[in-house]
């Protein structure tokens, strides 16, 4: 129970993470393990963004102390207040997560994603396209298709990255070969406006009918107005390739399950 009251108490006095400045900090409980001096004369939070446990004077332990121990004893807590006022847990746990401040607890696509998901959204962050694409970029890299969806369209449209429509490309390709139906929708713009490579109608067609077939409506859409543009031939080849292609992508995924 008092677990569950300092995830939902919040700090009311203006606190602000020394580490990450978030302002999600609560108020954290005392533990057996905590000094006398801190219990005494400190008041523990706990940030929700960082994790990180600190602790902050708290003036009303110590206007009580004074007048209950004493001035002498007052004035020594203080001495020792001012070497160090912000003292950070040094347990075994808060170590971890010190050193697991910037990056996941292990390279994982998944965690990353989340981490860029949540620089999107501000979901305990400050909001910062930059550090959404940093953490896609990771993701990515470490095979997750819709961070590879995510970070191509960030480099097409210079979003917290440089524009680089080549990067783009080669990104939205990979997640489109995953089987990411708007990755697929989206390579499939690609070819059609001729953006990163050169324009191939033929092949605009192809990503627009995989993804049409993965319920993107704006996917079926653009497939249909192709069909006019193309030859029966070409429809033909590509819907032929479609199928090979999709019947690859589901081979791979039950691969990796």
């Amino acid at each position: 129970m008092d677990r569950q009251n300092e995830e939902h108490e919040i700090a009311g006095d203006g606190q602000i993470c020394p580490r990450c400045a978030a302002r999600e900090v609560r108020k954290s409980i005392l533990h057996s393990k905590d000094s006398l001096l801190h219990k005494l004369a400190y008041r523990p939070y706990r940030c929700r963004a960082c994790h990180l446990r600190y602790w902050e004077v708290s003036p009303v332990k110590v206007a009580v102390y004074t007048v209950l121990i004493g001035p002498a004893l007052v004035l020594s807590i203080l001495w020792l207040l001012t070497t160090d006022r912000l003292v950070a847990e040094t347990s075994a746990e808060a170590k971890q997560i010190s050193s697991n401040n910037t990056e996941p607890v292990k390279e994982d696509g998944a965690t990353e994603l989340q981490m860029g998901l949540r620089y999107v959204t501000g979901d305990g962050v400050v909001k910062s396209p930059k550090e959404a694409a940093s953490w896609f970029e990771k993701a990515a890299n470490h095979g997750s298709a819709e961070a590879q969806y995510r970070f191509g369209l960030a480099l097409q449209e210079g979003r917290g990255v440089l524009q680089d429509y080549n990067a783009s490309f080669h990104w939205l390709e990979k997640a489109a070969q995953q089987g990411h139906p708007q990755a697929q929708y989206s390579y499939g713009q690609l070819y059609r406006a001729g953006i990163g490579v050169e324009v191939d109608r033929a092949r605009a067609y192809l990503w627009f009918n995989l993804a049409a077939a993965q319920g993107v409506g704006e996917a079926a859409s653009a497939r249909d107005s192709l069909v006019w543009q193309l030859d029966p031939k070409q429809v033909s080849a590509m819907q032929a390739e479609a199928r090979r292609l999709s019947q690859a992508i589901a081979v791979k995924a039950s691969e990796k399950h």
